[in-house]
């Protein structure tokens, strides 16, 4: 059976078949009528989604960037409070020393007195740097959510437009009309959703 096989005649009707379904010899246009045009629009399909993808992937990175930032904010606000506890530990034991000790030597009264007015004044600033430090680890929490949530919703467009390839491909096999226009559909819900999703960040 093998033996009979003419690989050179199989090529050329296949190429035959071919040029009769894309160019409409012999009655075949009207059963293909979108032949010419459908590969390319799965190409340009193709590309859309390749970029939607990337769009997508960017969105994420960004969500793990902003992520790891706002872990990075809250340890430094929470070495920043702990920073302002000690200067208040030790603002609270210079002024326990000298309640304490009444009898005690005014010059040592006056150090005292100082290093608690110092820990006082240096641990103000202190607070407010903690202060921002968390609330900038709140904005970038948040905006990290954002981001995650919209590459969430960008891969929902990205799988709409791998449907909307995968139909375009099986309508140019069957020539169906019905199945180009969902094919349609899919991409343009892709695009919608696409796009809803850059809106989130």
């Amino acid at each position: 059976m093998l033996d009979d096989f003419d690989t050179h005649k199989a090529i050329t009707e296949a190429s035959e078949r071919h040029e009769h379904a894309v160019e409409g010899g012999a009655g075949t246009h009207a059963a293909k009528p979108h032949a010419r045009w459908v590969p390319l629009a799965a190409a340009l399909l193709a590309v859309i989604a390749a970029i939607a993808s990337l769009l997508s992937n960017k969105s994420g990175t960004e969500a793990m960037s902003l992520k790891n930032q706002a872990i990075f904010l809250r340890t430094e606000a929470a070495d920043s409070y702990s920073f302002y506890e000690s200067k208040s530990i030790k603002e609270h034991l210079y002024e326990a020393l000298q309640d304490a000790n009444p009898t005690m030597p005014a010059s040592t009264h006056a150090k005292l007195a100082t290093v608690a007015n110092r820990e006082k004044t240096e641990k103000a600033p202190i607070l407010e740097k903690a202060r921002a430090q968390e609330e900038q680890a709140k904005t970038a929490s948040e905006r990290s959510e954002r981001y995650a949530h919209a590459h969430e919703v960008m891969e929902g467009g990205v799988t709409l437009f791998e449907v909307a390839i995968a139909i375009v491909s099986i309508a140019a096999l069957t020539s169906s009309a019905f199945l180009i226009y969902f094919a349609a559909a899919a991409a343009a819900g892709g695009l919608v959703v696409v796009l809803y999703g850059l809106g989130l960040q």
